[in-house]
């Protein structure tokens, strides 16, 4: 507890050494966490203001030392090649609009590594809000199978099926950290930081949404590999903390179905398949415009005009898969420039390891890792919600790394 009355007069104490325009996006940005638990279109305000304020910054200050750093520089690049596709593409005015405002994610992520968590001490108070702003997300869940009872799929408090994509995605940074926490503390404070982590693991898990709940597993287990030395130790850990997930299959057998029987049978390996059926469209779509694809958005308007009936494939809104995407909509050129951007973040959070021993440093990077993993099915790359969630945690990876003080 002392810990946290620590990291809360340390925030504050930072917080009015700021000036007062400062002042007020420092705390609009840290209140984030709890606008991304109202809707779709908050959150999108959200972090639309604080991508167009350190934009705007940046102009009136004349700091352009942040454009300087690869990672920034191959996302811009990559975001000229989605300009391009969509102007040459058969639906021009919708893709240019979708490419245009994508940037405004990486540009949060920008702002919060080059501005607002460029202090530590404003960083973990970010962390501390954020961890809030996921238990403040379990309860909600909690009183959602409290009231309305088990059931394959939670929705609160969106009245959408994606609980569990906030919790997996923004949850992602405080629950990693959290696991090494538990790894490095000793006492109350690790059960507490061990506490944390199974209850995101097991909430996310409930929800039942399988991908986001593998992606948070897989992201603490990877901490504890990497953070841990022992082997004993390792798989020691490993083992806790799968209880949560293995007590939960032994008890529920829907749950069993849904999370093995289902998930291994709908795996994308054979035509007929409901993820194959998705994700075969845009490696079609690929075949006959290879070069710059359809468009940043088209797939969704586009697919059925170009994918014969008779094929037996269906064209949704995206191909669940964030690479076939981006393979279908910018071609092989964009496809290449995006795995340039997506290697370079996870890089320079990777380095980030030779900075300093501490936790923030050695396990920043399983965060873009995980996010970013291509083996998996993802949601639209272009889209509103998957984004606002997915920087969100990638901005805190990067801050990470960008931190001016050596000695969090």
């Amino acid at each position: 507890m002392n810990h946290v009355y620590d990291l809360l007069g340390d925030g504050k104490k930072a917080f009015f050494e700021l000036s007062r325009t400062d002042r007020f996006m420092h705390a609009f940005w840290l209140l984030g966490p709890f606008f991304l638990l109202i809707e779709r279109t908050p959150g999108d305000v959200y972090v639309s203001i604080v991508a167009l304020t350190f934009l705007v910054r940046s102009l009136i200050t004349r700091d352009g030392a942040w454009l300087k750093f690869f990672w920034v520089k191959s996302v811009f690049i990559f975001w000229g090649i989605c300009l391009l596709s969509a102007i040459m593409s058969q639906a021009p005015s919708y893709a240019f609009g979708e490419a245009l405002i994508w940037i405004r994610f990486p540009l949060f992520a920008m702002a919060t590594a080059f501005w607002l968590g460029v202090d530590k001490r404003l960083l973990l108070l970010m962390f501390f809000s954020t961890a809030s702003a996921i238990l403040l997300m379990c309860g909600i869940l909690a009183a959602e199978l409290a009231i309305e009872g088990f059931k394959s799929r939670l929705s609160w408090p969106y009245d959408d099926l994606v609980p569990g994509n906030y919790l997996a995605k923004v949850g992602l940074p405080v629950v990693v950290f959290s696991t090494t926490l538990f790894l490095s503390l000793k006492g109350t404070k690790s059960i507490l930081s061990g506490g944390f982590c199974l209850l995101a693991i097991g909430m996310t898990m409930m929800t039942g949404e399988r991908v986001n709940f593998l992606i948070v597993l897989c992201a603490a287990l990877l901490a504890v590999f990497v953070w841990e030395a022992s082997w004993i130790k390792r798989f020691s850990y490993m083992i806790l903390v799968s209880v949560i997930p293995i007590s939960v299959l032994a008890i529920f057998p829907s749950v069993f179905d849904r999370f093995l029987v289902s998930f291994l049978d709908q795996l994308p390996l054979y035509k007929g398949s409901p993820y194959y059926d998705a994700m075969a469209p845009a490696w079609l779509i690929f075949e006959k415009f290879p070069t710059l694809g359809i468009g940043a958005g088209n797939f969704r308007y586009l697919c059925a005009e170009l994918i014969q009936p008779g094929l037996g494939y269906h064209c949704h809104n995206h191909p669940h898969n964030f690479y076939l995407q981006i393979l279908s909509e910018t071609g092989l050129l964009g496809l290449i420039l995006a795995a340039i951007f997506i290697a370079s973040i996870i890089v320079k959070c990777f380095s980030a390891r030779t900075i300093n021993r501490h936790v923030l440093y050695s396990v920043a990077w399983i965060i873009p890792f995980a996010l970013f993993w291509p083996i998996r099915s993802s949601a639209d790359f272009f889209g509103q919600w998957n984004n606002i969630f997915l920087w969100s945690a990638v901005a805190l990876a990067l801050a990470v790394v960008h931190s001016k003080s050596k000695n969090i």
